[in-house]
């Protein structure tokens, strides 16, 4: 009892005598006061859970490092926060320019497509893609094997990629978990 109040005492001290340093060498890199003294915090919650078993001469040293980290930490994930807010500008930019009618368009020729196929294919690709089963699932429901459920679907979608004008790269379908073909 009376060790576990001398460490108190001690990351007590530790604290007020770092804690204004640490946060304006945070400040250093990041000028949100905020997010600074989130950050020193973060790193003084730490170095309490691991008081015990830190080298007293070397904390000093370790706090900076660890606010320094923490920092580099914060800067690269704005970064990408700020890549991926760009990105959906753009696409919802895009999307505003176009409008909503052309996508409209492209949907009701897909459906097109698919209503002038015909049975097993229109039905497979319809369990496939609207009720989103496994090829396992519908191979199963049609008595069919898994190759000539993915035959149908790949079928299908030559047809909708013929509508608008586009050519596939490779004839291999992926298989349903992994399924990264989007119709529209």
């Amino acid at each position: 009892m009376l060790e576990r109040t001398r460490h108190k005492y001690e990351f007590e001290q530790l604290y007020k005598d770092n804690y204004a340093r640490l946060y304006y060498y945070a400040f250093q890199f990041i000028s949100d006061a905020e997010t600074c003294k989130d950050i020193v915090n973060d790193v003084f919650e730490k170095v309490w859970s691991q008081f015990e078993s830190l080298q007293q001469e070397t904390i000093t040293a370790y706090l900076y490092t660890n606010v320094r980290n923490k920092c580099i930490d914060h800067l690269r994930h704005s970064q990408v926060e700020e890549q991926y807010a760009d990105f959906y500008r753009a696409i919802t930019q895009e999307e505003a320019d176009n409008g909503f009618s052309e996508r409209e368009e492209r949907i009701a020729r897909i459906e097109k497509v698919i209503e002038d196929l015909t049975d097993p294919t229109k039905t497979i690709l319809k369990e496939c893609y609207y009720e989103n089963k496994k090829y396992k699932e519908v191979a199963d429901e049609f008595g069919m094997s898994i190759n000539g459920i993915k035959k149908h679907v790949m079928k299908a979608l030559r047809l909708i990629r013929e509508e608008f004008g586009i050519k596939k790269k490779s004839q291999e379908v992926p298989e349903k978990e992994d399924e990264t073909y989007i119709l529209m």
